[in-house]
C-alpha cells in the first residue's frame, strides 16, 4: 500500500538543491557532498515529497505542465523510479560535459518515460486553452515525466556548452550557466568562496612547511 504523506511546512531542504536553473538538473543535485561525504537528499518517500513540493515552487511551469488527475502516491517504487532517472541523467550530463559518447540505451530509457504522456489542450477560460501533457496512466509518470520533459528541453533547446559541473573539487553539483559572458564556473558564490579558501589554506600550509 502506498504511503500517505502530508507535506506540511518542514525544515528547508539543503540550500544548494535549487541553484541549477533546471528541474532535471535539480534532481541530479539531490546528491551532494557534505563534509567530504556524499549525501542523498532523497533518503525516503517523505524527503522525496518535500523535495517535489519545493521543486514545483521553483519550476511551476515544468511541474504543472503535466496534468495530474489523482494525488501522487508516495511509495517506495516511485522513489526507486526517481533515483533511477537521477542516475541516468547524471550519466548523460557527465557525457555531454566531458564530450564522451552517449549511450543509446539511456536515451531509450528517457524515451520510455516520455511515452507515458501525450500532448493535449486544457481549457482555462470560456475562450482560451493552453497546451498540457496528460498521463496515459493517472499514477505512472507523475513525477518522472515532468523531469524527463525538462531534460528534453535542456538537450534540445539549450546551449550544451553552458552545462557545467561546479569547479570546486569538493562539489558534484551541475548547473546551467545563464550569465551573459558564459564564464560561470561555480554552482554558487558560497561554493566559490569555499573553494578559494581551501586552495589558499593548502597553498599557505605548503609554503609554511617548505
Amino acid at each position: 500500500m502506498g504511503e500517505t504523506i502530508q507535506t506540511l511546512p518542514q525544515e528547508a531542504m539543503h540550500e544548494s538543491l535549487f541553484l541549477s536553473g533546471s528541474l532535471a538538473l535539480d534532481l541530479v543535485n539531490t546528491e551532494i557532498i557534505v563534509r567530504d561525504k556524499k549525501r542523498d537528499m532523497l533518503s525516503s518517500t517523505a524527503a522525496l515529497a518535500r523535495w517535489w513540493d519545493e521543486a514545483c515552487e521553483q519550476h511551476p511551469d515544468d511541474c504543472h505542465f503535466v496534468v495530474l488527475e489523482k494525488p501522487i502516491n508516495w511509495n517506495t517504487n516511485l522513489l526507486l523510479e526517481v533515483k533511477m532517472l537521477r542516475t541516468v541523467l547524471r550519466t548523460l550530463y557527465t557525457c555531454l560535459i566531458e564530450q564522451q559518447s552517449l549511450d543509446e540505451d539511456t536515451f531509450e530509457y528517457l524515451n520510455r518515460i516520455l511515452a507515458l504522456g501525450y500532448p493535449a489542450l486544457h481549457k482555462t477560460t470560456a475562450q482560451s486553452v493552453k497546451p498540457v501533457i496528460r498521463l496515459r496512466d493517472p499514477q505512472q509518470g507523475a513525477i518522472i515525466l515532468p523531469i524527463a520533459l525538462s531534460a528534453l528541453h535542456l538537450f534540445t533547446t539549450k546551449d550544451q556548452q553552458r552545462l557545467h559541473v561546479c569547479k570546486n573539487e569538493r562539489c558534484i553539483l551541475f548547473f546551467y550557466d545563464t550569465t551573459r559572458s558564459g564564464t560561470r564556473q561555480w554552482c554558487s558564490l558560497s561554493c566559490m568562496h569555499r573553494s578559494r579558501s581551501f586552495h589558499n589554506y593548502h597553498k599557505n600550509n605548503v609554503a609554511t612547511h617548505a
